[in-house]
């Protein structure tokens, strides 16, 4: 069972409200309270679909989080801008380990619904599919080995997140989930540090012929890789005025290599 699929299943009607899990959250539409009350609404649900599947969540003490597995943290804001449509939702969502990666991995991610209900269940969706499942997965050494490939007598096993596309995309030039891995790879091997794990946060899109995107390894912009992704997008044809891809990938150290 995939993460959306625990959302729909919280749901028993088409507008059926999930707020009882959130009991704060009566007056969400007073203005004062909508950024507080969301964002721990939007905990409230992101810890149910955590535990559902299985991870041990606890409620950070401090300020606006969750621990899972007493080993990742994962701190978020809802971002409000009066210039953003009514159905969009904005969250700033921070990903941290202790260890590997203690400064946070940081996405801007959004989400689009009627409802804050809806709002949350497709923003949450968007990070628990793309970004969290290489993060959590890049803590343990499962591999494909197909995707592995060795720099320097040390082996990096690729933990690749899914796809998401945005926009109208033909069946034909719907890319593969690797696609992009393969495009940066002989580039990427001379850029991993020596820690155990390093990750790269790939979007780009295409606008009437406007290219935009980011390519952050390790947070930091890496104008290379944004150059192979806006070579490999100027020559995608496009059914509509819009399309977009955006991809997470952990790369993780090969336990036996050290």
């Amino acid at each position: 069972m995939g993460f959306f699929d625990l959302f729909k299943k919280k749901k028993t009607t088409e507008n059926t409200s999930v707020q009882e899990t959130n009991p704060t959250n009566e007056n969400i539409s007073t203005p004062q309270q909508q950024v507080p009350n969301n964002n721990v609404f939007l905990l409230e649900i992101l810890k149910d679909a955590l535990e559902t599947n299985g991870y041990k969540v606890e409620k950070h003490t401090q300020y606006q989080a969750i621990i899972i597995n007493s080993e990742i943290e994962i701190a978020t804001a809802i971002i409000e801008n009066p210039n953003y449509h009514p159905s969009l939702i904005h969250l700033m969502i921070l990903t941290i380990h202790p260890k590997y990666f203690p400064e946070g991995i940081e996405e801007n991610i959004v989400g689009m619904g009627n409802t804050i209900e809806e709002k949350v269940q497709s923003v949450l969706h968007n990070y628990l599919t793309t970004t969290f499942e290489p993060i959590i997965d890049s803590l343990t050494d499962s591999h494909n080995p197909e995707l592995d490939f060795e720099v320097n007598n040390i082996t990096w096993h690729p933990k690749l997140g899914n796809m998401a596309l945005q926009g109208d995309w033909s069946d034909i030039t719907i890319p593969e989930n690797e696609v992009f891995f393969h495009l940066l790879e002989d580039k990427i091997i001379q850029k991993l540090t020596n820690n155990k794990l390093n990750w790269l946060k790939i979007y780009i899109s295409k606008s009437n012929d406007k290219i935009e995107g980011e390519c952050l390894l390790n947070n930091e912009c890496w104008k290379e890789g944004l150059q192979i992704l806006t070579n490999y997008i100027q020559n995608v044809e496009t059914l509509s005025d819009f399309i977009g891809i955006k991809q997470f990938i952990m790369f993780r150290k090969c336990d036996a290599s050290e």
